[in-house]
């Protein structure tokens, strides 16, 4: 019983290892954006054109640290150049120089990213409430926008 349970957790991405479930709030998360130290867990993606799909990789995500910027994410929409290795999907950034531009909202703040060196990614924005939860918005050069809905942790 325990193990359909659990699969059942897995399956519908509601179960996340422990580093994953540690949801930065309050001071923690305030302190974490202005020292640019946290990552973000993507946990759906709605591409432009088509419906929101659940991420159950606990792989996907967006690190963010003073001096780079590593994104791993899945990418489903439309490409306007077809890619040089069709088996290398997905959004991929290694960027050891990034521009960062960080706006404090009323419920959050809102950053904008703009990774050097990242090949295909133009521009990320990322909304980040006081509670934790985030969204992702990217802005690719040669493939239609997507974004992202997950959580900010450690």
């Amino acid at each position: 019983m325990k193990t359909a349970v659990m699969l059942a957790l897995l399956c519908s991405g509601l179960y996340l290892p422990a580093h994953a479930q540690d949801r930065l709030q309050g001071q923690a998360l305030e302190k974490a954006v202005q020292d640019r130290k946290f990552v973000f867990y993507a946990r759906t993606a709605l591409p432009l054109q088509g419906r929101m799909i659940n991420l159950t990789d606990l792989s996907y995500t967006l690190k963010v640290m003073p001096d780079s910027l590593y994104a791993s994410l899945p990418y489903f929409g439309e490409a306007y150049v077809a890619p040089a290795n069709p088996a290398e999907g997905g959004i991929h950034i290694r960027s050891g120089k990034y521009r960062y531009q960080l706006n404090r909202k009323k419920s959050g703040w809102h950053l904008t990213l703009f990774p050097t060196g990242s090949g295909d990614v133009y521009r990320m924005d990322l909304d980040i409430s006081t509670e934790g939860y985030a969204s992702l918005y990217i802005i690719p050069n040669q493939r239609e926008a997507i974004s992202y809905s997950g959580i900010i942790s450690k």
